[in-house]
């Protein structure tokens, strides 16, 4: 059970920052709360109080601005299986939520919560990073409510450690609408059924006008380092290059040599990044009706 001493929950920005501004004590800020239910087996590290932002209509939006998505840090994960503007503008984040614990939690679970607790294997953080996401703040200081904007390659410093100083929280997240691409996200977890990410990933592919030759490729890793990331080496060993299995399989061994950097079953996460970069790359294909011969 998630217990605090004291449970709070602000109507608007202005009553959060009251509350913040005031309170010297240790906090939590919640919207499900699904990240701070697994912390709970050592109750010495709990907040004192529990900060719910869940009726903040601000950390609730969704939109479009030109050729960007904007979505609040409490986008329900589920949002991204129902709502028409999340599949149509991210559907790699719909690959990603479908993968996501069970429909229970999803419906609790935030963007932003997943962002901030900053796991290693969060399954919202490769399609981010894939995305080229930003991560915009908000926070006040002495001139009024203000905020900052932090690229979602820079935003993961370690495992549970992220830029936010005391006070500051993820606002939402903006990230391009990307049209013509393939993806697909593979993940694997130690058990079927409510899978925890040992390694996840993250891939979007775009074709040339007659599908020949890859015009763009990005992909993106979780639960390899203390921290997401991209795969360089592959993705501009791709770029222009056929789509031909040939092709694929050249890339394959440009994967750096010191890429997994876990203390833990080194060996089996090079066998899973080969594997999935491969499946993932077919996958991301067939979603543009092409196969590589």
């Amino acid at each position: 059970m998630l217990q605090y001493k004291k449970y709070y929950m602000p109507q608007s920005l202005e009553e959060l920052f009251s509350f913040l501004d005031s309170f010297q004590g240790t906090f939590d800020i919640i919207a499900g709360g699904t990240d701070r239910f697994a912390g709970e087996k050592d109750p010495s590290l709990r907040a004192e109080v529990g900060v719910d932002i869940s009726n903040i209509a601000f950390f609730s939006r969704i939109k479009v601005e030109e050729n960007l998505l904007l979505m609040g840090a409490n986008t329900r994960i589920q949002d991204f299986l129902i709502n028409q503007t999340l599949v149509d503008c991210v559907p790699i984040m719909r690959h990603s939520a479908i993968y996501f614990a069970d429909q229970q939690i999803r419906e609790m679970a935030t963007v932003g919560g997943n962002l901030a607790n900053a796991s290693p294997t969060g399954d919202m953080i490769p399609p981010l990073l894939a995305l080229d996401a930003t991560i915009h703040t908000v926070m006040k200081d002495g001139s009024g409510i203000c905020g900052r904007d932090i690229s979602m390659g820079q935003f993961i410093k370690g495992v549970g450690k992220t830029p936010l100083q005391r006070g500051e929280l993820i606002s939402f997240i903006s990230c391009p609408i990307l049209r013509g691409y393939g993806c697909a996200f593979k993940k694997v977890g130690q058990r079927r059924s409510l899978c925890i990410s040992t390694v996840n990933s993250a891939f979007l592919v775009k074709a040339d006008f007659e599908g020949k030759c890859f015009e763009d490729v990005r992909i993106a890793f979780g639960g390899v380092a203390p921290i997401p990331v991209r795969v360089k080496e592959v993705e501009e060993v791709l770029q222009g290059a056929p789509i031909t299995r040939q092709a694929i399989y050249d890339a394959l061994e440009h994967i750096p040599l010191d890429m997994v950097q876990s203390r833990s079953r080194r060996e089996y996460r090079k066998h899973v990044i080969w594997n999935f970069m491969l499946a993932g790359l077919y996958e991301s294909l067939a979603e543009l009706g092409i196969q590589p011969q």
